[in-house]
């Protein structure tokens, strides 16, 4: 197997990827991967994201023409990455629409990049996670092009969107995008909420699994567990839009989402 062939089985890599190639095959010298880098840089045959990750192009193609997953670069932007937020759904095949932003969570010390007009944006996880060595609970691993790329689980993912929709594209979209989940495992959702700490983020949840409680099989003990954890005063799903009082949950929400607007046929 040479360098081309490890090219078309990695689309998008970093250097370590290419590193532990070469060393497999007995090229260990660092001026081999520079050269090796340079050379194909300077064809075109690969592009540069930023120091240290780089996509491919395919053969008849040049670097600065080629189309690039932008789910596959994200995922290679630090070492511990995991695609979180919108970008978890689009991930997963729920986000209603594609957006610039790309979200990935990450405890290094990776920047914010803007690349070929897309914003990958790294995300700290929550401080409450971090404190108990859960940054990244409930992550799978989805395959893409033939790579794996991390990825928050659907059910985290869900719990996320609610808490954070301002990284997910809006509230609007984060409720259109979640009607579109056919199954969750429940007891993980709960575990995940219960282990955030947050009373808001519970009766978010709550709110939510209530509106798809067929939909979803959701039980009696789910909402038991749930409204335990609820805050013991009225709170806003979004203080921006202001709204109306669920009282189960004590939970302003807004108008658009108790209407749910965007079904109305215009």
């Amino acid at each position: 197997m040479g360098i081309i062939d490890f090219f078309v089985g990695h689309p998008v890599f970093t250097r370590h990827e290419l590193v532990a190639f070469l060393r497999q095959r007995g090229a260990t010298s660092p001026r081999t991967v520079a050269s090796h880098l340079l050379r194909y840089l300077a064809a075109g045959r690969i592009g540069r994201v930023k120091r240290g990750v780089y996509f491919v192009a395919e053969l008849g193609e040049t670097a600065a023409r080629v189309p690039v997953d932008y789910l596959l670069v994200a995922s290679r932007l630090a070492p511990d990455a995991v695609l979180a937020y919108h970008t978890a759904l689009e991930a997963h095949g729920y986000a209603q629409s594609l957006f610039e932003h790309l979200y990935f969570l990450t405890v290094s010390k990776a920047k914010p990049l803007r690349f070929r007009g897309r914003h990958f944006v790294p995300v700290l996880p929550s401080a409450a996670l971090r404190r108990k060595k859960q940054s990244f609970t409930l992550s799978t691993e989805i395959e893409r092009q033939g790579l794996l790329c991390r990825v928050t689980s659907v059910e985290r993912t869900v719990v996320d969107v609610l808490d954070r929709p301002d990284l997910s594209g809006g509230v609007e979209e984060v409720w259109r995008s979640l009607t579109s989940i056919p199954l969750l495992d429940l007891d993980a959702v709960v575990r995940y909420v219960r282990l955030s700490g947050q009373a808001t983020l519970a009766a978010k949840v709550g709110y939510f699994l209530e509106q798809h409680r067929a939909a979803l099989e959701v039980p009696n003990a789910v909402f038991s567990c749930l409204r335990l954890l609820r805050p013991r005063q009225p709170h806003y799903l979004d203080r921006r839009l202001g709204g109306k009082l669920a009282a189960d949950w004590n939970l302003i929400v807004p108008a658009p989402i108790v209407g749910r607007e965007w079904e109305v046929v215009r």
